[in-house]
């Protein structure tokens, strides 16, 4: 971050990387992986750290991406606007 202008920015986009080769998905994207495959997604490891997370060999992400990370983590709550 180079001033706090930048803290503000939100990007919209995720970079993928599933067993080396980079996508982009949008922030709202459904994400299905194989449960096998080697997945960070903005640099976080989700496979193989997230595996028992998956069902019959394939882990679903049916949330945005960030509020699927926050529970899956154990961050605690998060607020959410009315």
């Amino acid at each position: 971050m180079k001033n706090f202008s930048e803290l503000l920015a939100t990007e919209l986009k995720l970079n993928v990387v599933v067993n080396g080769v980079a996508t982009v998905a949008n922030l709202h994207d459904n994400l299905i992986f194989n449960s096998d495959d080697a997945v960070t997604i903005d640099n976080i490891e989700i496979l193989p750290k997230y595996w028992h997370l998956s069902t019959n060999g394939t882990l679903t992400i049916s949330e945005p991406f960030y509020n699927w990370y926050h529970r899956a983590s154990g961050q605690g709550w998060l607020l959410t606007p009315h």
